[in-house]
């Protein structure tokens, strides 16, 4: 690439030496030409405006056609209610009971755990349920059996058939729950209100075919109108490129030579020079000895993510994000580096100046937890960016912020992401706004929130902005463990150590740093 270049570099200049003179008078004369040829836009411009009149003056009467035809139609009072108040109450009773019920099956359905087993057999409307309240002390004894197995004894043919028996009961409680569904539905089919009367049929006293029409011919004519000018600017945006350059090379003064050497010397000066002084004011960090120099802590791993050669293969593969690699052999090793024995990290919070790379490195370490059958929970706490959702390709439109912001209960916004082809990943989404504009009672409930589940979940990884992993108060992070995450080449050593220096001051265990040694992930 760089000879040809060379070539093409020397056939140009040795044609402006030999005539420089000759190509401007061509240039001059083609653009004469190009000149001539051009037209006037303003019937175009004329036409643009009649059509787009025409269209207003149809959808005008158009409107007013369905105004009337809506006057039209609004003949049929809504039936009354002719319940009685013992009536009425009875119904509300019963619809809020069949509620409650619908969305506590839905959950154990989404969620087919104990928990969720456990919830639906604590439902209002199977408190009087014999049976379910022998399943659910059953269910108890089962889980207390299954506890001391935790997340290794998969294998174990006690915790297997453990675990068959806590989905057999979870099934004959949500059987239990259908038939009551079924019951509170019969029960409350004769209190619903009558069905509305068929509405009158009336008849339009508008015709709006010609309207319709109208509106139709006067589109296509703007659509027309719109294309020849858009044509007619195409053209004279041609012949004014044709233009410049013409006149550009017919006021050519000084010597091509010299004009295209000086313009070379001049501009590789001037780059080197502006790359020179900048990387001496702000110098990058640039390997991964420097970085623990600079900060004082050591490097856990240095990322360079490779293209997966198989990911075409499966289905599961084909929906898995293009972020996420479960098989690299770095994220694996910084993932066994917080989850070994002696070394037992539970809730680990990664932060930096870049919020992709942050979002990027979370995410895979998470879904190795969950590949590595832990059970994982991804936390995005950036509002401002919703990196992991945008990573994972999951909505965050309900998160962190409604859960602050009062709206949602935190059980009810934590999803579920599947890593290969079984493996669950527990993600809560950040949701949309300012994390930083929460009450101090709603930050102090949902950090004792998260310090709760490390109790369930067997990892919970972090994500949250570098300014917001800084506070030593009024923050919702649990745990002090913290990763700082950076680019080789784009973060400045400056901003690394004063990352370094605000979490420790905030009383912050730098667990290490994460170095990205790629290009920036596009999400």
């Amino acid at each position: 690439m760089s000879s040809v270049a060379g070539i093409v570099f020397v056939g140009v200049l040795l044609g402006l030496i030999a005539s420089p003179h000759e190509t401007a008078q061509v240039a001059a004369t083609g653009t004469s030409r190009v000149v001539q040829k051009s037209g006037d836009s303003t019937g175009a411009i004329d036409a643009l405006i009649l059509a787009r009149g025409s269209i207003r003056q149809a959808d005008s009467a158009l409107a007013a056609a369905r105004r009337v035809i809506s006057l039209e139609r609004q003949s049929n009072p809504a039936p009354q209610d002719t319940l009685s108040s013992a009536l009425r109450g009875e119904r509300d009773s019963l619809s809020v009971l069949l509620t409650t019920l619908q969305t506590d099956m839905e959950r154990a359905a989404e969620s087919p755990l104990p928990p969720a087993f456990k919830s639906l057999g604590s439902s209002r409307a199977l408190v009087g349920n014999q049976r379910v309240r022998v399943w659910m002390d059953s269910l108890d004894q089962v889980d207390k059996l299954r506890a001391p197995f935790g997340a290794l004894g998969a294998g174990d043919p006690i915790y297997v058939a453990l675990t068959a028996r806590v989905n057999e009961l979870g099934r004959l409680i949500r059987d239990a729950a259908t038939e009551r569904r079924s019951e509170l539905r019969a029960r409350l089919a004769p209190l619903l209100a009558p069905p509305p009367p068929l509405p009158v049929a009336t008849v339009t006293r508008i015709d709006t075919t010609g309207f319709v029409i109208a509106k139709q011919n006067a589109t296509q004519q703007f659509t027309n109108a719109q294309h020849l000018l858009d044509s007619m600017r195409h053209s004279n945006a041609v012949i004014d490129t044709v233009a410049k350059r013409a006149r550009a090379v017919a006021n050519v003064g000084a010597p091509p030579i010299a004009m295209l050497g000086s313009a070379l010397v001049i501009s590789l000066a001037v780059g080197f020079t502006v790359v020179f002084v900048g990387e001496l004011r702000h110098p990058r960090v640039a390997h991964m000895r420097e970085g623990e120099a600079v900060a004082n802590v050591r490097v856990l791993s240095v990322l360079k993510p490779s293209p997966v050669l198989e990911r075409a293969r499966r289905s599961s593969d084909v929906e898995t994000p293009p972020l996420i690699d479960v098989t690299s052999e770095r994220y694996r090793t910084l993932y066994l580096h917080l989850a070994a024995t002696e070394a037992r990290v539970p809730i680990i919070t990664l932060t930096g100046d870049i919020p992709v790379v942050v979002g990027t490195v979370a995410a895979n370490i998470a879904a190795v937890a969950a590949y590595e059958a832990r059970n994982a929970l991804l936390v995005d706490g950036d509002p401002s960016t919703s990196m992991i959702a945008s990573i994972l390709h999951v909505e965050p439109a309900a998160g962190v912020q409604d859960v602050l912001a009062g709206r949602r209960e935190l059980s009810t916004v934590i999803i579920t992401k599947t890593i290969g082809r079984d493996r669950p990943l527990a993600v809560l989404p950040s949701g949309h706004g300012d994390i930083t504009t929460a009450k101090p009672e709603a930050v102090r409930e949902m950090h004792d929130a998260l310090e709760r589940m490390a109790r369930r979940y067997d990892f919970i990884v972090m994500a949250v902005p570098i300014n917001y992993a800084m506070l030593a108060t009024n923050t919702i992070v649990p745990a002090p463990d913290v990763i700082i995450c950076a680019q080789v080449g784009v973060t400045r050593i400056a901003t690394l150590r004063a990352a370094v220096k605000g979490l420790r001051s905030a009383g912050k265990l730098v667990y290490g740093i994460v170095l990205w040694d790629d290009e920036r992930p596009r999400v």
